[in-house]
């Protein structure tokens, strides 16, 4: 099986720019939920993630006062539609995060999450 047949298809984007509580508002109310692909002038930079929200809430932080680029994630682990989900799940594993955006052709089409490779597991073994 294919990352293609278990992603979440399309991406919710933000600026490099906005706050992590413009972040936090999209992420919930607009998307998925869990990641936002940073761009900066059209372009990927970065992704964002609840994670990080986190990490700044825990810190006693005022969300208003940060930008997204400055806890963004830029080294972006990536892989292929076409990718296998193990291989996938390796991914994860080796590079220490929980979403992979997938591209095709270029472009980010979607995003896959451990919790989507773990889905599909169990729904294999029954």
């Amino acid at each position: 099986m294919n990352v293609r047949e278990i992603m979440i298809e399309g991406v919710e984007t933000i600026g490099e720019d906005e706050t992590l509580e413009t972040a936090l508002k999209k992420s919930t109310e607009e998307g998925e939920g869990g990641s936002l692909i940073v761009e900066r002038n059209g372009e990927v930079v970065g992704i964002v993630t609840t994670w990080d929200v986190l990490e700044e809430i825990g810190d006693r932080r005022d969300l208003r006062d940060i930008r997204v680029r400055d806890t963004m994630e830029t080294h972006l682990v990536t892989v292929h539609t076409d990718t296998p989900v193990e291989q996938a799940a390796k991914e994860m594993v080796d590079h220490g995060i929980w979403r992979l955006p997938v591209e095709e052709a270029g472009q980010i089409v979607g995003i896959v999450s451990a919790t989507d490779i773990l889905t599909n597991e169990i729904r294999n073994i029954m």
